[in-house]
């Protein structure tokens, strides 16, 4: 289940994580709405108030630039761990491929935004703190989430620690 969530990929050289990848149907949601939006207003004739219809436009549109800004720079981003360079890599496809540290420099931390929510990162063992890249979805502490947790842990972390020690 939660490996493809994660488009979580093992290859004997290669790992590569989609950490993102769970926004899919959200970005769906909001580019259907936003096309609706501009596919009905026009037809609602002079029942619907001039100020409202541009309101609606106005809402439709930001929703369309969010789901494509989440799609280009969001849903596209893959980790990649490389064994014959014991490298990690962030490629953003359409864009860059950028190294963000070795093997022996990773570490992966518990990040806090909010009051009782936690996801996992991977940061640089002396920068962890300022640098790091979020590699789950959040976690709070209800039971569905924690048994979400223990399910990420066993199916996506467990592997990629195991795949990152060997040699």
């Amino acid at each position: 289940m939660n490996r493809e969530k994660y488009q979580l990929k093992i290859t004997a050289h290669e790992l590569s994580i989609r950490p993102y990848f769970g926004f899919m149907p959200k970005i769906k949601v909001f580019a259907a709405l936003s096309v609706l939006v501009f596919l009905v207003i026009p037809f609602t004739g002079s029942w619907l108030n001039y100020n409202i219809r541009y309101v609606l436009y106005g809402v439709g549109g930001i929703m369309l630039i969010y789901a494509i800004y989440d799609f280009l720079f969001n849903v596209n981003v893959t980790f990649l761990f490389d064994k014959k360079g014991r490298v990690i890599y962030r490629i953003n496809a359409p864009f860059f491929k950028k190294q963000l540290m070795s093997f022996e420099e990773m570490t992966i931390i518990n990040i806090s935004q909010e009051p009782g929510t936690m996801e996992y990162a991977i940061g640089q063992k002396d920068k962890q703190f300022v640098k790091n890249y979020s590699i789950s979805d959040t976690f709070t502490n209800s039971k569905k989430s924690n048994a979400r947790e223990k399910q990420y842990v066993e199916q996506v972390l467990d592997p990629i620690l195991e795949f990152v020690k060997s040699e």
